[in-house]
């Protein structure tokens, strides 16, 4: 039996990982429609157009928030 688990879920459940990086892309109207993580921070910080990095507790709590609006 497959497991549909989705990433809020597994952010909440598993411990965090020091060190690791997301990006969320938005489009138009501020909704999330993608959601990246990064593998080399030093290097992708480097890239003109990068958009701002955060952890993994920030990105739980923006998708947290994005799960309350959307009930």
């Amino acid at each position: 039996m497959a497991s549909n688990m989705n990433l809020r879920e597994q952010l909440k459940r598993n411990k965090t990982v020091r060190g690791r990086r997301w990006v969320v892309k938005r489009d138009n109207n501020q909704n999330i429609t993608e959601v990246k993580m990064i593998y080399n921070p030093a290097e992708y910080i480097t890239y003109k157009n990068s958009k701002p990095m955060m952890g993994d507790m920030h990105l739980l709590k923006i998708l947290e928030r994005e799960h309350l609006k959307n009930l």
